[in-house]
């Protein structure tokens, strides 16, 4: 039986996530009032062509997790094996690169230097996933590095030192460094059995199974280079770089429940789960509904530059509502799923099997959205449209095109793994959400001065997401039991420590 404690660890996940946000906010921050808006692009594309190669990494690491949840020692084959898909790796990021940045006329130099993150992803990538096989908690202690470290050398690189891109790169590299060793320091124990090649040859033998998932990923990657392409530079691509930084924070909220899919690859008790979700939504709304209130100010504190683009922020916030149940939802149908140790099962079980078919969705899902958006984009373009038109129509196919996915998902988990969504609750969180929330963006519109001194117009932004988020916990725990039960419970676990 699994001894992961599924609500310890997701409060701890999630917790070290918002100082993971308050960090990587920072760090924005550095960037968007450092670098100009084709630096910060550029760097956005970057970010986009690692997504096309981090597809190699999923064959180690979706074994991995499986295998140390189960006791099965493989680490250091895990380790080697991830290393040398790396090298496969970073020759595709280099012709990718090259094609992109000849294309729209990039620094190549640039573009090739930052391949040296590539590397070191992989390696923090199959860490980690060791890591949450058997004690997902300490995952956070390495986020929190990673996120401590990347403020200090942004500010040495790219504020100080005025390197730009390569500095930002460098800062990267330095802070995957330190949040290796953390991860390293606490799975010493996993990682020092010996060498089994079997383990190799059965997740290569098995390797469609870990990248079929990312079929869906990387078509919906192509979201990047085609708008990047089509509208022929990456000063739009900055303004969504900008607008994801701020409405990706809500994907932190799935760490509520990081530790369901390891629980239930070791244990098949599902009790836990209808408490989990109703979590998952209570914080949902609580980040989504902050960030909807503020995104204005929000993208004014980033560089002013960019505030026009808060319709795209709120619809991008909403989109990744969805996600983070759509996401957590495969997880748990994953997690509920041992067709894999079967050695017999054939290729026609597989797909049928959970491991598949909610990744099937997926792929169908990015069938159409890329054909909608290379479309829409072409008539929007030769129509003149701004860029900020172009990001709103791309934010919402993404959202139109996500919301019924994410639905029959959410739907297909609380069937498969036999439970109920508690729907009283969750109506009063968005209730209260929604109350909460619509006050603070009154106070906003009507009292927030849009000072030109960052660190006047700062301070007053975080004082009005403080008291949004102090709002919309007390209003919950004031007429939620459940909650005044969680707030002691972890009272108490504080005080025994």
């Amino acid at each position: 039986m699994s001894n992961i404690r599924v609500t310890y660890t997701g409060f701890i996940s999630f917790f070290v996530s918002i100082v993971f946000v308050i960090t990587g906010s920072l760090v924005t921050l550095i960037l968007t009032r450092t670098l100009t808006q084709e630096e910060f692009g550029t760097w956005g594309l970057i970010g986009g062509i690692t997504q096309y190669v981090l597809v190699f990494s999923a064959i180690v690491t979706f074994w991995s997790t499986r295998d140390i949840a189960r006791k099965i020692e493989s680490g250091k084959t895990a380790i080697l094996g991830q290393m040398l898909f790396s090298i496969i790796a970073v020759i595709l990021y280099i012709f990718v690169s090259y094609f992109l940045g000849s294309e729209v006329n990039l620094d190549l130099d640039l573009l090739f230097f930052s391949v040296i993150l590539i590397p070191m992803m992989f390696l923090s990538g199959v860490l980690t996933a060791i890591t949450l096989g058997w004690k997902p908690h300490v995952i956070s202690y390495g986020l929190v590095s990673f996120g401590i470290s990347q403020i200090i050398f942004a500010f040495i690189f790219v504020y100080y030192y005025d390197l730009g891109v390569y500095g930002i790169i460098l800062a990267n590299f330095i802070s995957y460094g330190v949040n290796i060793i953390i991860l390293l320091k606490f799975s010493k124990n996993k990682i020092t059995n010996e060498l089994n090649f079997n383990f190799f040859k059965k997740w290569l033998k098995l390797s469609w199974i870990p990248l079929y998932p990312w079929l869906a990923i990387i078509f919906s990657a192509l979201e990047i280079s085609i708008f990047t392409l089509m509208t022929g530079s990456v000063m739009g691509l900055a303004i969504w770089t900008a607008s994801i930084a701020i409405s990706s924070i809500v994907i932190h909220v799935s760490t509520i429940s990081k530790a369901v899919y390891p629980k239930l690859l070791g244990d098949k008790n599902v009790h836990y789960l209808r408490e989990n979700i109703s979590l998952l939504f209570f914080f949902n709304f609580l980040v989504v509904g902050i960030i909807i209130a503020l995104a204005k100010p929000a993208l004014y504190a980033l560089n002013p530059i960019y505030v026009n683009a808060f319709l795209v922020v709120i619809i991008l916030a909403i989109s990744h509502f969805f996600l983070v149940l759509s996401t957590v939802s495969t997880q748990s149908l994953a997690g509920s799923e041992n067709i894999d140790l079967n050695g017999k099962t054939t290729l026609k079980n597989y797909l049928r099997s959970k491991l598949f078919y909610p990744h099937t969705i997926r792929f169908v899902e990015s069938l159409f959205f890329i054909p909608i958006l290379i479309v829409g984009l072409y008539f929007l373009i030769n129509a003149e449209h701004s860029d900020i038109d172009l990001l709103v129509f791309w934010s919402l196919i993404i959202l139109i095109i996500h919301i019924p996915v994410s639905i029959y998902l959410t739907f297909k988990m609380t069937k498969a793994l036999c439970f109920k969504l508690d729907y009283k609750r969750i109506l009063k969180y968005f209730i209260i959400g929604l109350f909460s929330f619509t006050t603070i963006f009154i106070i906003s519109e009507n009292y927030l001065v849009f000072e030109k001194n960052l660190f006047t117009f700062l301070p007053n932004l975080l004082l009005l997401f403080t008291l949004g988020i102090l709002f919309y916990l007390s209003l919950c725990y004031v007429f939620d039991k459940k909650i005044r039960l969680l707030v002691t419970s972890i009272l108490k676990e504080i005080k025994s420590k």
